[in-house]
């Protein structure tokens, strides 16, 4: 599916618009980096609420073209123009990550 499907009000979008192309397959919820390195599938997107550099890294290591930072946090700019670099979309979101999972559930995008 590609990532533009998730967009709604209650996403906003930080990273470049043609990032949005591209597409997840799956999705993966964790706010330990180090258990999606092990145990998220190949291109699913990743909903999390750590807002920091090393959530694009980590996204990197495992083929990941979307992540979703959750509870309202904020999103750095290093972050964007890394995820920019590798093409990797990042969507913010005040819900919760729970609130993400049955949204995105709801909608028929899981």
């Amino acid at each position: 599916m590609k990532n533009s499907a998730i967009m709604s009000s209650n996403y906003t979008l930080c990273s470049n618009h043609s990032t949005l192309n591209r597409e997840f397959h799956g999705v993966y919820a964790t706010d330990l980096l180090s258990a999606a390195i092990k145990h998220a599938e190949h291109q699913a997107a990743l909903i999390t609420l750590i807002s920091h550099d090393n959530t694009i890294a980590c996204a990197m290591m495992i083929d990941c073209p979307l992540v979703i930072i959750t509870s309202g946090r904020v999103v750095t700019q290093s972050m964007i123009e890394q995820a920019n670099q590798e093409n990797i979309c990042i969507l913010t979101t005040s819900l919760h990550t729970h609130e993400v999972i049955v949204d995105l559930f709801t909608r028929g995008l899981l």
